[in-house]
């Protein structure tokens, strides 16, 4: 992203372009989110914001497919980790058990740990595909 663009709400929306472009529409609702954005900066709201006055890190954005961008825009702001990352999780946790596991759970961890890491494989190939037909694409 060009620099300048900050977290800092206030900082940003006063350079947004999209306030300009916002304020030569003559729409209703174009008015009612000005008149709410400038309520909220005089109120404050935007003041204790993390990663207030730091510059955006978009290099995560945009290494991301465009076809999975917005589906781990919800992910994130909803706190929720891709599968792939759970999968990884799982994997280790599975390795440290089998680690101390003997006779029959070691059996059976060991199936599960085949069973995780063939899955994972799997979703890390459709990520890349994904990844190809968007470069292509």
């Amino acid at each position: 992203m060009k620099d300048g663009w900050y977290v800092n709400a206030a900082s940003a929306l006063a350079k947004a372009p999209f306030i300009e472009h916002l304020k030569s529409m003559s729409s209703p609702f174009a008015h009612l989110a000005e008149v709410r954005i400038k309520e909220a900066i005089d109120a404050g709201e935007f003041d204790n914001l993390a990663g207030s006055g730091q510059p955006l890190d978009m290099d995560g954005y945009f290494s991301a497919p465009s076809s999975l961008r917005a589906g781990f825009g919800f992910l994130k702001s909803a706190s929720v980790v891709p599968p792939e990352v759970t999968a990884m999780q799982e994997i280790a946790g599975l390795r440290q058990q089998l680690e101390s596991a003997i006779g029959e759970r070691a059996t059976l961890l060991r199936k599960q740990l085949q069973m995780r890491e063939v899955e994972l494989a799997m979703a890390m190939e459709r990520v890349k595909r994904a990844m190809k037909a968007d470069v292509v694409g």
